[in-house]
């Protein structure tokens, strides 16, 4: 893809989408810092390695089970985050 037309892909993503995408691509880089193939990682969350590689490839929203799954395997856990930072607890 030409930068002209990411630039223009990107210019129309939201907020959240922009928020969903980061949150994928920190899955990603910490599955591949894991050495972790996405076959290995399906066999960590006993889900399927296609939809380990449809979340990767096309950045769907998982749903909140699945995310928990693949956080957990990944060694992370859940938090929610204020706006400023500072974690909930």
């Amino acid at each position: 893809m030409k930068w002209s037309a990411y630039k223009e892909t990107v210019n129309v993503l939201d907020e959240n989408e922009i928020e969903e995408l980061e949150l994928i691509a920190v899955l990603i880089a910490r599955r591949k810092q894991m050495e972790l193939t996405q076959w290995d990682l399906a066999k960590l969350t006993n889900l399927n390695q296609s939809t380990i590689a449809r979340l990767e490839r096309e950045g769907v929203a998982p749903k909140l089970d699945t995310l928990k799954k693949v956080v957990h395997a990944l060694g992370l856990r859940l938090a929610l985050v204020e706006e400023n930072g500072e974690i909930v607890k």
